[in-house]
């Protein structure tokens, strides 16, 4: 059978009309001369006209064939056998690039074994099918693509070693970066050769849409990554093997979510859970487990090809960190059937109170009742250089300023990266030494001193505008009106960005301001913590405020339960009170790599195996503090059309396979063969030699009849 790798260069056939048209526009004409003793010159004439004709014929011919052949030469023609006798035809040498799927959704169990042994088994075949002198890498596709054998070689035995020694990845995998990767490879290589990309997978539809994306990715990326020209998709042969079920059945955890962000003994927790479902509609049992103890089964009815969610309440759980997991029926895809997260429960709620102790006693009083709670701590103002701030949910001033610059930075910090901040202000301080904080919700302007026959205020709380970033949501009970005695008030200037007034006392007086800064929040007071300023802390509004106001941002400061796999997360996003020398241990035991992006913002760099982390403190036992799942999207295990693909891809050559008997059968039709291109190219070049030659020796000059005819003294015609 004989193909054409690139057909196109077929319409330059048509060019061997050109030497014809020639001809036809170059043919002589025969001009009528008078002459008498005509004898001989007509035979002279038919002599010379036979054999010009026959050099003119041989000459068109040879033209003709010479475009042919250069025609043809370009097209890329391959005759391909599938008979036994057709050995002399398998001598074209190819550079064959394999491309396996690495996902974890290739561990599906099928009847004939995993997916990726199955696909792993074919590209063993692959291999063997190449001549000695064939080349191959392999590219393992995952979240990147990882280069098993990363320049195309000859020693075809070490490819399958490294294939064998293959294992999935616990993620998923970009096809249409791997095969881009791939195909640089092979452009990389010396020689002229047929070029074979073979992709292995499960025909997930998920990994495929890469390519259907291709544009809009090259175009959000700025054309960074490898690309696949047109002329790769053109010249190039795919083969694609679909090992995956025809028909796949999956069902899994996606999420949990757990609310109570920030728990504390005695609450109960609540856990949505979002189950995911590939295959007919069909009941669901899930079950939650805390350290290895069964919390709760419950049943849920998921729908064909999509998510259901169902919720548990877990209490009874003691402060500390507590090992948590969902789980659904074992079924052909183990690798998701769990979904693990960690349930951090706190006795108290840790809070810093810096200041005088006649400002923060108060505080101290209504926060740790009997002075028995440790979870909260006063210390004085000048003390907060060397206190780390990453211990508390919540730093109150009080009567605090001026601070030191230093005590400024490290505030500003604290708040920017989730902590809440709470100022109230005294006697201490005047207006230039709020200055230098630039977190505040207003600056002050000034303090006024208020008449004791207005000194009865009633508190308002403002309710929260459109747009507004930092909300106050205290409920009161019904039909009270909390009232405060001012005698002194600290009044503000313009709000800052992100700022609102949250409490007023009176008439639009703002008596509480509060502002989102980063990911933390920043609350300010026009009064005092103690009784100089008014009665404020005698009021029964005193206590529900101040732990409202922490509370009001601990879901921005407390870490999320779980984590997805990736790359470049923030520490303080994941891990609890992170300190430069801690040591995280992954679930094999290899640390985990965390690195100073400067100004002291450290980044996981890659967070790639699922499961707890841990860390050990001062020699201890270590404790949990992350819970890494993989990216269940991976989880959709909805099969691909072979239609789809060809669109997506845009492969002109483009085979797919079922099964690997089929893939053999296709590759035994394609493969065996040899390019005929250097046989036309050598066709031609013989022709042009041929045509040079044959040119010159007619257009020799030779003494033709007229010549050797001469008339004597008699008049008579004679030949020499």
């Amino acid at each position: 059978m004989l193909v054409f790798a690139n057909p196109m260069f077929l319409w330059a056939l048509t060019a061997a009309a050109i030497p014809l048209m020639l001809h036809m526009f170059q043919r002589r004409r025969t001009v009528v001369t008078p002459f008498p003793t005509l004898r001989f010159l007509k035979a002279a004439q038919k002599r010379s006209s036979s054999r010009v004709r026959f050099e003119n014929f041989l000459l068109w011919l040879l033209r003709t064939l010479l475009l042919l052949a250069l025609g043809f030469a370009f097209a890329l023609p391959v005759l391909r056998t599938t008979t036994t006798g057709g050995s002399w035809l398998s001598r074209t040498r190819r550079d064959v690039a394999i491309v396996l799927d690495a996902s974890y959704s290739m561990d599906y169990e099928l009847d004939r074994g995993k997916v990726f042994e199955v696909c792993k088994d074919a590209a063993v075949s692959v291999i063997e099918g190449l001549l000695s002198g064939d080349r191959v890498c392999v590219y393992a596709a995952a979240d990147t693509p990882i280069p098993v054998i990363e320049k195309p070689t000859t020693e075809h035995a070490t490819v399958v070693q490294a294939i064998r020694a293959l294992t999935c990845q616990p993620g998923s995998s970009k096809l249409d970066e791997t095969v881009a990767v791939a195909l640089h490879a092979l452009e990389q290589q010396d020689g002229r050769r047929e070029r074979e990309v073979y992709i292995l997978t499960d025909g997930q539809a998920l990994p495929w849409q890469g390519f259907r994306d291709a544009a809009k990715k090259e175009e959000q990326t700025g054309g960074d990554k490898v690309k696949i020209s047109r002329e790769q998709r053109d010249k190039v042969s795919y083969f694609a093997l679909l090992a995956g079920a025809q028909q796949p059945d999956n069902a899994c955890p996606v999420d949990v979510k757990v609310s109570p962000s920030l728990m504390l003994a005695g609450q109960t927790a609540r856990l949505n859970v979002r189950v995911g479902r590939t295959g007919s509609a069909k009941q669901i049992t899930v079950a939650v487990d805390i350290e290895g103890q069964e919390r709760g089964r419950r049943s849920v009815a998921a729908e064909a090809d999509s998510e259901a969610s169902v919720e548990f309440a877990v209490g009874g759980l003691e402060p500390g960190v507590h090992v948590a997991k969902v789980t659904t029926p074992q079924d052909a895809l183990p690798e998701d059937n769990e979904f693990q997260f960690l349930l951090r429960v706190r006795k108290q709620l840790p809070v810093l109170l810096a200041g005088p102790k006649e400002a923060t006693r108060y505080l101290k009083a209504a926060l740790a009742p009997g002075a028995t709670d440790d979870s909260v701590k006063q210390i004085d103002a000048a003390e907060l250089d060397s206190t780390d701030l990453r211990d508390y949910q919540a730093v109150f001033l009080c009567d605090a300023f001026p601070l030191t610059g230093q005590s400024t930075i490290r505030i500003e910090d604290y708040a920017k990266t989730g902590g809440v901040v709470v100022i109230f202000p005294g006697d201490r301080a005047d207006v230039p030494a709020y200055g230098d904080m630039k977190i505040l919700p207003a600056p002050p302007t000034g303090t006024e001193d208020i008449p004791a026959e207005v000194a009865a205020r009633p508190l308002k709380r403002i309710p929260n505008q459109k747009d507004q970033v930092v909300n106050f949501n205290l409920s009161l009970p019904p039909g009270s009106v909390p009232n405060v005695a001012l005698k002194r008030i600290l009044k503000f200037g313009d709000l800052q960005e992100n700022a609102a007034v949250l409490i007023t006392a009176g008439d639009g007086v703002p008596f509480m301001t509060g502002r989102a800064v980063g990911r933390g929040r920043v609350f300010m007071f026009g009064t005092s913590a103690n009784r100089d300023w008014s009665s404020f802390p005698l009021t029964a509004f005193f206590l529900p405020v101040v732990h409202q106001l922490i509370r009001q941002g601990a879901g921005a400061s407390v870490q999320p339960p779980h984590l997805v796999l990736g790359s470049n997360i923030p520490v303080n996003d994941a891990i609890p009170n992170y300190r430069e020398d801690d040591v995280i241990a992954m679930p094999s035991g290899a640390q985990l790599s965390i690195k100073d992006g400067g100004n002291r913002t450290f980044f996981i760099e890659n967070l790639s195996e699922p499961g707890i982390c841990t860390r050990a403190k001062g020699g201890g036992q270590p404790e949990p503090v992350l819970a890494v799942n993989t990216d269940r999207f991976e989880s959709h295990l909805t099969p691909v059309a072979v239609d789809e693909l060809k669109e997506w891809t845009g492969f002109k050559k483009f085979l797919t396979a079922k099964d690997p008997e089929e893939m053999t059968r296709l590759i035994n039709e394609y493969r065996n063969g040899r390019s005929l291109a250097e046989v036309f190219l050598w066709i031609a070049l013989l022709l042009a030699l041929l045509e040079w030659w044959f040119a010159n020796r007619a257009l020799r000059t030779q003494t033709g009849a007229t010549e050797k005819m001469t008339v004597d003294l008699s008049g008579k015609v004679v030949t020499s």
